[in-house]
Order: C-alpha cells, then sequence, then structure tokens
C-alpha cells in the first residue's frame, strides 16, 4: 500500500506541475475551467526542464511514463507517445479508483499489525445514545466478541434516551446512564469511566425538532469541555423502514439531520461515522428483512457495518 501512495504521490505531483504548462488550457477538470486559468496560478511554477510549447507534451508524457515504470511498473492504460491530455485522464482514473478501494478495503482481512493498533486504539470506547446504540453494545458482548472494537466497549446508552432528555438536569427524574445504581449526566459519566473514545447514536426521538442538530452540537461541546482530550464520533442516524415513516418523522427527517450533523462535526473537528447508506435498501430506507420490530431496531448481525466503518475511520487516523 505504500507503495501504491508513492505511485499515486508520483502521478498527482508531475501532473499538478505539469498543469502550469499553457498547453493545458482548454482542457476542463471537475470544477475547474483551465481556459480562464493563468499559468501561473496553477502549483509551484513550471516543471523544471520544462519549455513551455510542444516540447512539454512529450516531456511530462516522459516523465509519468518514466515514473510509472520506476515505481509500480508500466501504467494500465498508458503507452508510448500518449499526449499529457490522455495521460492526465489515466491518471485521474487511477487515483480515484485507488482512493476509493482504499476508503473502502476490506477490513475483514487486516494484518496483525493493524489488529494490534485497534485493539490498542479501541481500548477506553464508549457508546452512548439511545436502544439503537444500546443494542449495539448486545451485539459486543455476543456476536462480537473477540473482535478488536467490540472487546473494547462499554456502554452509556439508555433506551427512550433522546439528545433533548441528555441535555436534561439530574433531578432524579430524568433518564440519565446509570453507574453502580445511581444516575449521571452523560459528561459526568464518561468522565467517571474514563473513557478516550465517544461514539455517540441519537436522532429518533428528535427528528421533529427543528433544533435537533443544535442540541446535539451542544450536548457534545459539554461532554468535551467536560473531558479535555476526549475523541468525538458521531454514528449516522440509521433509517427507518419505509412503513414506519409519519409526518415529521421520517427519512427525509433522517437525512436532514445527518446533513446537518456531518457538518458540525466538520466545524469542531469530530468524527462523522456514515453508515446512512450502507444500511439502505437502496430507496432510503431500512430493509424490511434487517428490522426485528420492522421500524428502527435492527437484528445484531447488521452492527457489523458501524464496526467495519468504525475500523475504517480508526485506521484512517492512525496513518495505516
Amino acid at each position: 500500500m505504500k507503495k501504491s501512495r508513492l505511485y499515486i504521490a508520483g502521478i498527482a505531483a508531475v501532473l499538478s506541475l505539469s498543469m502550469t504548462v499553457p498547453v493545458w488550457a482548454g482542457v476542463a477538470g471537475q470544477g475547474i475551467d483551465f481556459s480562464n486559468t493563468e499559468s501561473n496560478m496553477m502549483g509551484p511554477g513550471p516543471m523544471a526542464g520544462v519549455t513551455p510549447g510542444a516540447e512539454a507534451v512529450e516531456t511530462t508524457a516522459a516523465v509519468v511514463n518514466e515514473a510509472a515504470n520506476n515505481v509500480a511498473g508500466p501504467m494500465a492504460g498508458v503507452t508510448p507517445g500518449d499526449t499529457v491530455n490522455d495521460i492526465a485522464g489515466t491518471a485521474a482514473n487511477i487515483i480515484n479508483a485507488v482512493s476509493e478501494k482504499w476508503a473502502q478495503r476490506d477490513v475483514a482481512y487486516l494484518t496483525e499489525e493493524e489488529k494490534s493498533a485497534l485493539r490498542n486504539y479501541f481500548q477506553g470506547s464508549v457508546i452512548i445514545g439511545d436502544s439503537v446504540a444500546e443494542n449495539f453494545q448486545r451485539y459486543n458482548i455476543s456476536g462480537g466478541i473477540g473482535d478488536e472494537v467490540s472487546d473494547n466497549f462499554t456502554s452509556l446508552a439508555v433506551a427512550g434516551y433522546s439528545i433533548s432528555k441528555a441535555l436534561l438536569p439530574n433531578d432524579g427524574k430524568n433518564i440519565h446512564p446509570m453507574i453502580q445504581g445511581h444516575r449521571y449526566r452523560l459528561p459526568e459519566a464518561i468522565g467517571m469511566i474514563g473513557a478516550r473514545h465517544v461514539y455517540s447514536f441519537f436522532g429518533y426521538k428528535d427528528l421533529a425538532d427543528p433544533n435537533a442538530a443544535d442540541n446535539y452540537e451542544t450536548l457534545l461541546r459539554e461532554i468535551q469541555t467536560a473531558n479535555p482530550g476526549v475523541d468525538i464520533n458521531v454514528i449516522s442516524t440509521t433509517y427507518m423502514t419505509a412503513a414506519s415513516q409519519k409526518t415529521g418523522y421520517n427519512n427525509d427527517s433522517v437525512r436532514m439531520l445527518n446533513a446537518a450533523m456531518k457538518q458540525k462535526c466538520a466545524e469542531n473537528g469530530w468524527t462523522f461515522i456514515d453508515v446512512q447508506e450502507i444500511m439502505s435498501d437502496g430507496n432510503g430506507n431500512l430493509p424490511d428483512s434487517w428490522s426485528i420490530d420492522q421500524q428502527i431496531h435492527y437484528n445484531y448481525q447488521y452492527y457489523i457495518y458501524w464496526i467495519n466503518e468504525m475500523k475504517r475511520a480508526a485506521l484512517t487516523k492512525l496513518g495505516l
């Protein structure tokens, strides 16, 4: 994989440099109109040894071909004599394909080094949220035994919990997580168990609340303030079955909340773990055959999708 990264980086660097040459005028990239782009606006300047004009095509093609052969063998789809435009298209396709493969890597086949790193990483992880989050921990202590993620989780999830309820004071009446027979609000409870990584799953009971995303952000910031250095991760709210939807409580609302929380995670430096479409029937609903109540809860085995995305996110953070 390191070799592939060097290969991609080499191609990207050559292409970036070559884009300063006027021969690129009129070549359209996604979101870019090169016909209106000055040559000195792209990259650090002309490539050393390249003179603007027709020679740039041959020189850049030669450089890319040589880099491809030296680093990873001949570049698929590139033949001698190809122009910069030809090579640019081929290289872009390769970069996109490898990037997609990296993002969707099969985490069922990890090296021992990666497994060890994940075991260390997930130590001190806690799930917070509602009954769907509560069932994640049930999966961990049953079907997930032996997994690098499942073996390292504790739970502060509560059936019937919501974002709005989590923000309420602890007056002895409100629902909050229980530790040794006493209820505590999440900011305090997370500190009591010494959690390093917080994975949060909320949303269903707050879908009709126009302030749901803002309240969610308030809750997570309160948790972070009370526990400096804690790693915050938001698991996207998953779809409900098609038949269980109603006004204000439907999959359009799920999509809206997830879009808002993805943005808030980006703004706050939190990780957004997106399982929305992975756990879909292809039409934006939770598959009926997956749901144990034909509403929002799913059979335990489908929590493997959470596990896989958690691993991918962790490996990205670890640079593995």
